[in-house]
Parts: structure tokens; C-alpha cells; sequence
């Protein structure tokens, strides 16, 4: 985890962790060279006191990305690409996902999403977006922003798509709450976040011996927000504990009467014993429950417009089975093309490098009380998506962003006894 002001430190602080621990990789089509960590989560609490991109950045200049890349992000249209962000967001499903964002910030909601990903398309796809979902919470006056990434170019696009997103979607979110002044931090995570071997000796020459200078403005986001905090515990069981001692500590209010911490952990066991909640996961995973019918019996439209129900745990296992270094094996239940936001979690995404399978998973406005089912649910499909398969599963990564509580306090007692 990275929490910095701005994008300059941001990209030179990930580019250094990637160059120094990324495992080397060959892409799905074995065509080019990676160095790749998983799950790189950053906090930027500050982005408009920085530059549009870092000194010394390898990608686009600054007039390009203003000139070229961000009006995709504006408009609704996806001319000759497969897709644009301004297309997923604005017609990809039919309607203006973010018209119905600020509605419902306006009217009661402190958390709304959007989502990018069509699972009808984007698994088979060979270039579906990267952007999943990105998340909006209203605190007091402010419209905070997490984005989702199931892959990410860390030295050539992750300034550019931080970029668009704050200038373009934030900004249009915060129109109507109060503009400029409206815009809060963003948060990122990245599923996959690479560099690709090409770039390494360009991005040594570019920038390695010159971080003594910045690129930073005045201030403009004086408000705190803490940002997303990492438990250390990697057991069920001393989750619960310490995220009961920790949510009173960091969470802030969040309208009249709730109280939210976003964060994340690295699950290794699941040391309780809870047979009511494994039978519920185990449940749902058949197909039961709207959760379960949003797994099992997904009913979307290609891109082309063909209407289709898909089993989207099916279709994982399949693709994992096809195409182990894929960074496309996303299970996501929500439903934009039935307006359906509620559903937990918002994004499930299987890599699977070397014979072990990693999982990482993104809840939101998910009540504190309702984690260890979450958890078990998670478990369940892995479960599902190994059967038949000799990989090992290593450490599941558990993104909770914001997650609410009706009280400042939580008792996993009862739980954990």
C-alpha cells in the first residue's frame, strides 16, 4: 500500500516495488515480458496539488492524454476501439451510469458504484476494459472515489487512467454537490500491476537518481481522510479481533447514524468453525438468492447485442483452465443492464501464475457484520472453480471499500467463541 499526495511519488514509489519484487511473467499471448505484483492499493489524498503526470513519466505527454486520451473518457461514443471508458460508463449498458450515481447520492445513499465490465463479453474478449467498477462515498461534503483495475501498465497508463478518472468521472459526480471543491481522494487498486521489460531501461534512465526534486502545488484537499488501512492478521479468527479493536480506533462517520472504515487484508486461514454461514455460502453458490442467481444465472447482452444468461462460476473455471496467465477472469454479480447495485462482492478476480491460484476480491457498503459470510462465500467458489484442477490456492486478498456500521463499535465475541 502506497499513500502519497500526488501521482509523482505514487508512480516512482510502485515502479521501485515492482522493479525490486515483481516475479517475472510472459503475458497471455506469450508475446512479451512482465515483472508483476498483485493487489497494489494506492491512496492518493491530494491529486490536484500535483502535475497531470510524474516528471521524467515514459508514457503520454501531457498534451497527448489532455488532447487525445481524455476525451474518451468524455464521450459516449467508442468510434474504432472495442470499447472506451466513456462508452462503458455512458451507453455500454443502455444508459448514463453516472447519472444515476449523482441521483443517488442526492437522495440518501452515501455509496454508490459504476461498473465497466460486461460479463457477457469482456471473459472471452482479448482486450476488454481494465477499469472493473469505480466506487463513490459521499463524506460530509466531499465525493470520494475507489477504482478497481484487474490489470495494470504501472510505468506507461496508470497515470493516464488516474488521470481520466479524477478530471473526467470525479469531476462529473462532484458537479452536483459542489464542483472542484466536492473533489476528494482516490484510491486504487490494481489486480495486476506490471511493467512490462521494454520499459525497465527506459524508466532507469529516465528517472532513477532525481526524486529530490517535486512537482507538488499548494494543498487544495485540506480535509483529512485516512484513507483504506491493512490488517495485519492473516487468520480468520484474529481478522474478527482485530477489526474490532481497530474500527473504533479509524472509522469516521458517514451520515446521520453510520460509521465506515475502508480496508483491506491478506487471508491465509480460515480457522472458525461456522456451519450456519458455510451452509448459506455453500447455498448461494448453487444458485440461490439473488446473489446466487447473480452468479449461477447471469442474464446480460453481448456487446453486439445478443441477450444471454451465463454461469459465471462456469465460465471462470473454464477460462482458468484455458488460459492460466489470463488477467481477464473477473466474476462480477451486479447487474448494470437490470440497474442491480447492491450485490456484495463487486468484483471477483482469479490469476493463476505457476500452478497457484491467487484471488483477489472488492466488497463495499458491506455491513462490518456480514464479513466472516462474505469470507465463506468467497472460499466456496474457489472450492468450485479448483475442483478437477492440481493448483494450489495461496492467499486470498480481501478489499473492504467503504464498509459501513451502524455503531463505532463491533463485538465479534459471540463469533470468535
Amino acid at each position: 500500500m502506497i499513500r502519497t499526495r500526488n501521482i509523482d511519488v505514487a508512480w516512482r514509489s510502485c515502479i521501485n516495488t515492482i522493479i525490486e519484487k515483481g516475479v517475472k511473467q510472459i503475458t497471455e499471448d506469450k508475446r512479451q515480458e512482465t515483472r508483476e505484483t498483485f493487489c497494489a492499493t494506492i491512496h492518493l489524498s491530494d491529486w490536484q496539488s500535483g502535475k497531470l503526470v510524474p516528471r521524467e513519466y515514459i508514457g503520454l505527454s501531457e498534451d497527448i492524454i489532455l488532447e487525445n486520451y481524455i476525451p474518451q473518457y468524455l464521450s459516449s461514443e467508442r468510434g474504432e476501439h472495442i470499447y472506451t471508458y466513456g462508452w462503458c460508463l455512458r451507453k455500454r449498458f443502455m444508459f448514463n451510469q453516472l447519472d444515476l450515481i449523482k441521483d443517488q447520492l442526492s437522495n440518501g445513499k452515501n455509496v454508490a458504484f459504476a461498473q465497466f465490465w460486461n460479463p457477457a463479453t469482456d471473459i472471452i474478449s482479448t482486450n476488454p476494459p481494465c477499469i472493473n467498477v469505480i466506487i463513490f462515498h459521499k463524506v460530509d461534503s466531499k465525493i470520494h472515489s475507489t477504482v478497481y483495475l484487474r490489470s495494470n501498465d504501472m510505468a506507461r497508463a496508470y497515470p493516464d487512467d488516474v488521470a481520466g478518472v479524477y478530471t473526467v468521472f470525479l469531476t462529473e459526480v462532484a458537479s452536483g454537490f459542489g464542483g472542484k471543491k466536492s473533489m476528494g481522494t482516490m484510491t486504487t487498486i490494481s489486480g495486476s500491476a506490471h511493467v512490462y521489460e521494454t520499459s525497465l531501461n527506459e524508466i532507469k534512465q529516465s528517472y532513477f537518481g532525481s526524486l529530490s526534486a517535486s512537482n507538488s502545488n499548494p494543498r487544495i484537499n485540506k480535509e483529512k481522510l485516512a484513507g483504506p488501512i491493512l490488517l495485519r492478521s492473516n487468520k480468520l479468527s484474529k481478522v474478527l479481533s482485530e477489526l474490532e479493536k481497530k474500527f473504533p480506533k479509524y472509522s469516521q462517520p458517514q451520515g446521520k447514524d453510520n460509521f465506515y472504515l475502508y480496508f483491506g487484508f491478506k487471508l491465509e486461514e480460515i480457522d472458525l468453525e461456522l456451519e450456519d454461514i458455510v451452509d448459506q455460502a455453500e447455498n448461494i453458490v448453487k444458485g440461490e438468492g439473488d446473489l446466487g442467481k447473480g452468479l449461477r444465472l447471469y442474464k446480460a447482452k453481448t456487446d453486439e447485442g445478443e441477450s444471454v444468461i451465463i454461469d459465471q462460476i462456469k465460465l471462470a473455471k473454464r477460462k482458468l483452465e484455458k488460459s492460466s496467465q489470463s488477467r481477464r477472469i473477473i466474476i462480477t454479480p451486479n447487474n448494470p443492464w437490470e440497474k442491480k447495485y447492491d450485490l456484495n462482492p463487486l468484483v471477483i478476480q482469479f490469476l493463476l501464475r505457476q500452478e497457484r491460484l491467487y484471488t483477489s476480491v472488492l466488497f463495499a457498503d458491506y455491513l462490518i457484520k456480514n464479513i466472516p459470510l462474505g469470507i465463506y462465500l468467497i472460499r466456496s467458489i474457489q472450492r468450485e472453480i479448483l475442483d478437477g484442477n492440481k493448483s494450489v490456492l495461496e492467499p486470498t486478498a480481501f478489499f473492504f471499500m467503504p464498509s459501513k456500521n451502524d455503531s463505532k463499535n463491533i463485538d465479534y465475541s459471540g463469533t470468535l467463541s
